[in-house]
Parts: C-alpha cells; sequence; structure tokens
C-alpha cells in the first residue's frame, strides 16, 4: 500500500485581473473564441466593446437546478436530474461615461450622436420590447505566463441589472452588470451556453 498525492499546485489559481469584453464572435461547435496577445482577435471580432474598468473584478457563477426523484419504498432520492441551469457573469463596472457601453448595457436604449460645434451624445430609452443579444467573455492572464490566458464565454446574453448608478463626491460612479447565459439550441447538448477553457499548456 502507498500513501496519495497531495494536489497541492499554485500554477492552477486564478489571480486577476481580468476584462470583459461584449459582442465579441460565436465560436462554431468544437471551437473556442479567437484570441491575439490576450484579447479578442480583430478580424473575428471587429465589432467588440471593452468594458473598461470595474469596480471589483467579476463573479462567475454555474448554478444547476437538481430535482430530486423519491419512492415511498426508500428514504433517500434514488434519481436525479438537471431541470435547469443557470450561468451568469456580476459585477460593477465604472466607466458609465462610455456611450457605446452604455447603449449595450442598456436593454431598451439607443445612442444618439451629432458631431459639430453643437454635437452631442445622448441614450435615449423607453417603449422598446424586443431585446439584442450578445455574447460576452472575460479574459484573464494565466499564472504561469504571459502568453497563456483562460476565458469564460457565454454565448447569448444582455444586461439584466438594467442602468443605475450614483453621483457623490466622495465615490466614483458605478453601475451593476448581470449577465445570464441564455441557451442556443442549435448548438449540441452540454454546450449551449458557454464555455470555461484555457489556451497554452494544460494545467491538469
Amino acid at each position: 500500500m502507498a500513501a496519495l498525492s497531495k494536489n497541492y499546485n499554485s500554477n492552477q489559481i486564478i489571480l486577476g485581473p481580468c476584462d470583459v469584453w461584449l459582442n465579441v464572435a460565436l465560436p462554431a461547435t468544437g471551437s473556442r473564441l479567437v484570441l491575439t496577445s490576450g484579447t479578442p482577435d480583430d478580424a473575428t471580432s471587429g465589432s467588440a466593446i471593452h468594458l473598461g474598468m470595474t469596480e471589483a473584478g467579476v463573479t462567475f457563477e454555474y448554478t444547476p437546478e437538481i430535482q430530486d426523484f423519491t419512492s415511498d419504498e426508500l428514504t433517500a432520492p434514488h434519481l436525479s436530474r438537471i431541470v435547469s441551469e443557470s450561468a451568469r457573469i456580476t459585477g460593477n463596472f465604472l466607466q458609465v461615461f462610455n456611450w457605446s457601453i452604455l447603449e449595450r448595457m442598456t436593454v431598451g436604449g439607443k445612442r444618439n450622436t451629432a458631431a459639430g460645434d453643437t454635437g452631442y451624445e445622448e441614450l435615449t430609452f423607453g417603449g422598446l420590447s424586443d431585446i439584442t443579444t450578445f455574447p460576452v467573455a472575460v479574459i484573464g492572464q494565466d499564472i504561469q505566463g504571459t502568453n497563456q490566458f483562460w476565458v469564460i464565454q457565454l454565448y447569448k446574453t444582455f444586461n439584466r441589472a438594467g442602468f443605475s448608478f450614483t453621483v457623490t463626491r466622495r465615490n466614483q460612479s458605478q453601475a451593476p452588470f448581470e449577465f445570464v447565459g441564455q441557451a442556443i439550441t442549435s448548438r449540441p447538448a452540454n454546450d449551449q451556453i458557454g464555455n470555461f477553457w484555457h489556451m497554452g499548456t494544460a494545467n491538469s
């Protein structure tokens, strides 16, 4: 008989910072988001928008809802099934004065601009019912090296948190974001909401 090895590996932790990108490319089944130097590649994600600075990074959460099936003859469930899944990316962004970001973060909003001496940028809202969805990616650098990165991507989502911020002389304004993944039913089972992957040499 022999003792088992303990799995202490500091290369397998995640340490920020990271970046949030809106409207990145949707990868084909079996593929992943194309990166260049740790950012979405401009050839495939040319319309992507960087969310900018955040108040304290991001939180990613995947939560399955489990239904247990029981029997009168047994004291414990004899079968369990996933009945729904929730995958979300949340946090607070600071650059509330960026109009390209605001248009994406406000599901009922529309950006309008005008140039010249009387030019302006504005966000109008109210009266829309359709929601425009887009892919979102969180990208961070691997703790092992500068050329390796990890990615969390939701294939289809929108900001459920709306748009809300406070103005005060003591603190910088910030607004919450909550991206909840929706299923793309044309993709195969177990790859309909999103992915979490790492580029470079495997850590496990």
